[in-house]
């Protein structure tokens, strides 16, 4: 399991003050391809790194006084708007040179099938720690956009913003099988002290990797 420890990492946008972190991004091929939702990166690569992964394993104590990174320039490659993805690359001719699970299609697995996530949920608050979580599927769908149907799935579980672009891997199928979107929670027109309640019992949107095949 630690190998995710260094395919999942997080994308961020560099200012005057240091790195925004965006969401998450995971390497989809060893000579430099990550890939990312669309909307984590806001259609522009200006600034845009990652963050070197800061631990070899799952199981080391993350230090969050510890706010050091080291972060490697990367380009947009494509994008594609309809399924809210989009491909970056390291510049420089950099390479990962690691041991990447094949990408696999939500087609090969079942609604109550057990996946795994590995993301940075609260990234985006400034709460840099990679995460492992596992759920199931609770149910495969069609969206359609501009008349093109997508083949997604409900994960079982609550997400967060950080979580956008998080591997979604099938233990039994040793693959990668999605990427996290985000979640379903549909505005309820009534918040409480700043809260939808809609988001307290949302549920998490993936779209199938085989798009993320198709891009590279």
């Amino acid at each position: 399991m630690d190998i995710f420890s260094q395919l999942t990492v997080v994308v961020g946008r560099l200012n005057p003050d240091g790195v925004s972190m965006l969401g998450t991004a995971f390497v989809v091929r060893d000579d430099g391809y990550l890939v990312t939702p669309r909307h984590v990166i806001n259609n522009t690569d200006k600034g845009l790194v990652i963050l070197v992964p800061h631990v070899r394993g799952f199981n080391e104590y993350q230090d969050l006084s510890d706010t050091s990174c080291s972060c490697v320039d990367v380009e947009i490659v494509e994008i594609d708007p309809i399924r809210d993805l989009a491909i970056l690359k390291l510049k420089g001719n950099r390479v990962f040179n690691l041991p990447i699970p094949s990408l696999g299609s939500i087609d090969d697995v079942d609604v109550g099938d057990t996946v795994q996530i590995f993301g940075y949920p609260h990234c985006t608050e400034g709460r840099r720690v990679l995460t492992y979580q596992s759920t199931v599927i609770g149910a495969k769908f069609l969206s359609s956009t501009n008349s093109v149907k997508i083949k997604q799935a409900v994960l079982n579980i609550q997400s967060r913003p950080g979580q956008s672009g998080s591997l979604i891997f099938s233990q039994k199928l040793n693959k990668i099988i999605g990427i996290l979107l985000g979640t379903y929670a549909p505005s309820s027109g009534i918040y409480l002290n700043g809260i939808n309640p809609a988001e307290l019992n949302q549920t998490t949107q993936i779209i199938s990797a085989e798009y993320i095949e198709d891009m590279l």
